[in-house]
């Protein structure tokens, strides 16, 4: 997306655009990421820190 913006509020009108446009990608993005920690934060830490824990 290469647009110059000549205010900020265009520029920040822009960028809404762009987040409605891609809303739905974005909540899908944001769930995954609670998703997965969620699971890290409930698994048991039988792994040393630093080492997977889905997968250790």
């Amino acid at each position: 997306m290469t647009t110059s913006c000549s205010s900020f509020r265009e520029c920040l009108s822009a960028l809404a655009r762009w987040l409605q446009a891609r809303r739905r990608t974005l909540i899908v993005i944001a769930l995954v990421i609670a998703f997965f920690w969620a699971l890290g934060y409930f698994t048991p830490r039988v792994a040393p820190p630093g080492t997977c824990l889905i997968y250790g």
